[in-house]
């Protein structure tokens, strides 16, 4: 499916803040091997109108043939609404690397305000896996190639070691991330085909993650 632009498709702005509160939702249960629903399922989860719920789905393509009752495919969901935001919502990403600077991150009120959502956090230490910062549970490295793929992640925050770094990014891309946002010391350079920011971390974390939007 090619992406479109949301402003191309005149959805109505309700719609389109109820997409994001959707998506996420629909790629934890397909994470969690969910792999149908029904549309009063993410109305009772999330406390939205079923007949809400219906409308906003009804702009999908091929959904005049559904009812409220009929049993529905979470990818093919989780595909539409990538397709109706478009590529320019990239409003959720995982972190790799729990030190200092990880865990100010996942603390972060700034990236919160930017409407970016760390939705998972990595580390190679075994003390660190298993601990819960911020409401995240922090898994191991050999996690993340699966849980990229089921959830559909492209972006990558990188807060590793400095001497980790570049090996975090090769990690992070091999199971295909596509946006690299790294907040170490060590210097990341461009890549055929990823879209990398280089941030100092304490500058305009929003402003760099317009600049990230910009080159989508």
């Amino acid at each position: 499916m090619s992406k479109q632009n949301p402003d191309n498709l005149n959805l109505p702005e309700e719609t389109i803040q109820r997409f994001r509160l959707y998506q996420p939702l629909l790629r934890l249960w397909k994470y969690k091997q969910k792999h149908n629903l029904t549309i009063s399922m993410i109305s009772e989860f999330l406390g939205v109108p079923v007949e809400k719920v219906y409308e906003d789905f009804s702009h999908c393509p091929h959904w005049s043939e559904k009812s409220i009752q009929d049993i529905v495919e979470v990818d093919a969901l989780i595909d539409c609404i990538d397709v109706l935001l478009g590529v320019r919502e990239f409003k959720e990403a995982l972190l790799v690397g729990i030190g200092k600077l990880g865990t100010s991150l996942l603390r972060n009120e700034t990236i919160a305000g930017s409407g970016l959502k760390i939705v998972a956090a990595f580390d190679i230490d075994p003390e660190k896996v298993g601990k819960v910062i911020s409401g995240i549970k922090v898994q191991s490295m050999d996690k993340l190639p699966v849980f990229v793929k089921q959830m559909h992640l492209k972006m990558a925050m990188i807060a590793s070691t400095p001497e980790n770094a570049r090996q975090a990014v090769d990690q992070a891309v091999d199971a295909g991330i596509s946006v690299i946002w790294n907040f170490t010391q060590t210097h990341i350079p461009e890549r055929d085909g990823l879209i990398i920011q280089n941030t100092i971390a304490g500058l305009d974390i929003d402003e760099d993650y317009q600049k990230i939007l910009a080159k989508m």
